[in-house]
C-alpha cells in the first residue's frame, strides 16, 4: 500500500456510497421509466462506490498522485458555511431571499468584485428561477417571507 491517504478516504466514501443506497432503497428506486424518489439517489451512491473503487485500487497499488498541500482554504469553507446557512433559511425566508443570498456568496467567492454585478446577477437568478419553476413547471418552492407573490 503506497499511498495510504488514497485508501482510507476510499474506504470512507465507500461507506457513504453504500448508506446512500441504502437510504435510497428505502424510499423506492422505481426504474428508469418510472422514477421514484429514491431513483437519483441510489445512481448517486452508486457512482460514488464505483469511483471510491478506482481510488481504492489506484491508492493500494500507489498509482496515485502524490497530496499537495492545500492552498487557499477559506474560500471552500465560507461557501460550506453558506451552504449551511441556505438550508437553514430556506422555509422561513423563502426560495427568492435565500438563493439570492448563496449566489451572492457564490460569485464573490468567484472572484466577481462588483457589488452591483453581484447584486442584479443573484436578484435575476433567484427571481427568474423561482417563477419559471412555480409558474411554468409547476414545482412548489418555499416562498416564506415573501409569499404574497405566489
Amino acid at each position: 500500500m503506497q499511498n495510504k491517504r488514497d485508501v482510507i478516504a476510499s474506504v470512507f466514501l465507500i461507506v457513504i456510497g453504500i448508506a446512500v443506497l441504502l437510504w435510497s432503497i428505502r424510499l423506492q428506486v422505481g426504474t428508469l421509466l418510472r422514477p421514484m424518489p429514491g431513483f437519483f439517489p441510489f445512481w448517486v451512491g452508486f457512482g460514488i462506490i464505483a469511483l471510491s473503487l478506482v481510488l481504492l485500487v489506484q491508492g493500494w497499488r500507489g498509482r496515485g498522485k502524490a497530496p499537495k498541500a492545500y492552498g487557499n482554504w477559506q474560500r471552500p469553507l465560507i461557501m460550506v458555511a453558506g451552504l449551511a446557512v441556505y438550508s437553514v433559511v430556506l422555509d422561513p425566508l423563502g426560495y427568492i431571499l435565500s438563493t439570492l443570498f448563496i449566489a451572492a456568496i457564490t460569485l464573490r467567492i468567484l472572484g466577481v468584485l462588483s457589488w452591483k454585478m453581484i447584486g442584479v446577477s443573484s436578484l435575476v437568478l433567484s427571481v427568474s428561477v423561482y417563477f419559471i419553476f412555480t409558474r411554468l413547471l409547476g414545482v412548489e418552492l418555499p416562498a416564506g417571507i415573501l409569499s404574497f407573490l405566489g
